[in-house]
């Protein structure tokens, strides 16, 4: 991500704060510090930081954290690599991440807190739901619906109209062909429904 905002050259990045790895506090990384955790957000807006985006892609981890930056005063953005191609008629919420070689076509919405990742496809009116991710090579054919929070892993396939169930979770190279229900893990070709996803 660090890598995508530096190509827009939009914004300059102040820092990182990892609230997991505090043994990294203070170390150098993508040209700038980790300053510390989550206590430092508080000093950083009283700075005149106003903007901030979401580096971790566990889906429910990235909208908790999103949401506590708002309520911190904070203004997401999203990091939109130059060489995505993206259509003029796409809705892309605040605080996604479009990785290289994406392509979002004509009347699809992302909600907010989003990852496209690399070379991933959303074909035409697709609706992604807040905080979703989208794996590196997914492709999505037209008006697939995906839910809030869902993965679906690299590589797989998913045919049109199918809907994907919130905070679902789609295995590596499946071919997503029917409905798959909110909070459930599958996987395979085609795409069968293995059990309730667990935390």
């Amino acid at each position: 991500m660090a890598d995508i905002l530096g190509q827009m050259n939009q914004y300059r990045i102040v820092g990182f704060l990892d609230d997991v790895n505090h043994e990294r506090h203070g170390a150098k990384f993508a040209g700038a510090s980790i300053l510390g955790g989550s206590s430092k957000l508080s000093a950083l807006r009283a700075d005149g930081v106003a903007h901030a985006i979401v580096a971790i892609g566990h889906c429910s981890t990235r909208a908790r954290i999103a949401e506590m930056l708002v309520n911190a005063g904070f203004t997401l953005v999203s990091a939109i690599h130059p060489r995505a191609c993206i259509a003029g008629t796409v809705q892309i919420g605040a605080g996604c991440v479009v990785a290289a070689q994406a392509a979002i076509n004509s009347g699809s919405r992302l909600g907010a807190n989003v990852i496209v990742n690399t070379g991933a496809t959303v074909d035409h009116e697709c609706e992604i739901g807040a905080a979703a991710h989208i794996g590196p090579g997914v492709h999505l054919a037209g008006r697939v619906q995906v839910g809030e929070r869902a993965w679906i892993g690299i590589g797989c396939c998913v045919s049109d109209r199918v809907r994907i169930g919130s905070d679902a979770f789609i295995g590596a190279g499946a071919a997503v062909v029917r409905d798959i229900p909110a909070d459930m893990l599958a996987y395979g070709v085609p795409a069968r429904v293995i059990r309730k996803v667990n935390e």
